[in-house]
């Protein structure tokens, strides 16, 4: 009986590591990042109360509707609604999905929705998004071609004027024990799952292309993992309106 080809063994080996319970504690045991919760601050004239929602620090309103793909254990989504958003949070895998549902479950029914979904494919309408984050989600693409359609489909949901939070390990550091994946920008790791790893100009130009422009100076920098290190492009980009 034959068994499951390379790239099903390697989705396999993938949702393995993202469901088992070590990895789902240990996201769901995260806080937002400081620069995530000053961003949203900003962009909502809002500051987080440490005892749940907002109190107002400028101009009050309802921000809008905000996606957080690849919403982990759901610090984001928590994130995004204590500054008063309604939030889409979207998990691949299924165990991160219920993590991140029992994580918002004090917050009102109607202000967030937590589904399955992938980034190559949001089950959204075009311009829906006010805001969205996307933290260490789209290096995790099978290929190339999925990395560019998780680009396309970024700027496709969000809103005109609207305000990308995003993140993605990179090529400008590679790890040694990485192997070439068989096209330019994709690599393996010693388990055989994929990773498109892309320079970070690359990644900045790519997003241009689909009407996101730079807000702000991107960052990048090396982070030790205990996988490895890993180089980190973080940025904010801005829907153009035209």
């Amino acid at each position: 009986m034959n068994g499951p080809s390379a790239p099903e063994a390697a989705h396999e080996r993938a949702a393995a590591y993202w469901n088992a319970p070590g990895t789902v504690a240990e996201f769901a045991s995260l806080t937002p990042r400081p620069y995530l919760v000053d961003l949203l601050a900003a962009f909502t004239g809002t500051e987080a109360d440490p005892a749940g929602g907002t109190h107002e620090a400028g101009v009050p309103g309802d921000p809008g509707l905000a996606l957080d793909l690849g919403c982990g254990g759901g610090r984001n989504t928590r994130a995004l609604l204590d500054h008063g958003f309604r939030v889409v949070a979207m998990d691949l895998h299924e165990a991160m999905v219920e993590a991140t549902r029992s994580a918002v479950a004090g917050y009102p029914a109607e202000r967030v929705t937590v589904r399955s979904g992938a980034a190559h494919a949001v089950p959204a309408e075009s311009g829906t998004f006010a805001f969205v984050v996307c933290y260490g989600v789209l290096h995790n693409a099978v290929d190339v071609a999925q990395w560019r359609s998780c680009v396309t489909e970024l700027a496709r949901v969000l809103r005109p004027g609207g305000t990308l939070a995003f993140n993605c390990f990179t090529s400008d550091s590679l790890d040694p024990r990485l192997r070439p994946g068989g096209e330019t920008g994709r690599h393996l790791l010693p388990d055989g799952v994929p990773m498109v790893l892309l320079p970070s100009g690359e990644v900045v130009d790519a997003f241009a292309r689909a009407g996101l422009a730079l807000a702000g100076p991107p960052h990048t920098y090396v982070r030790d993992l205990d996988v490895g290190p890993r180089a980190v492009l973080r940025c904010e980009f801005r829907k153009e309106v035209r």
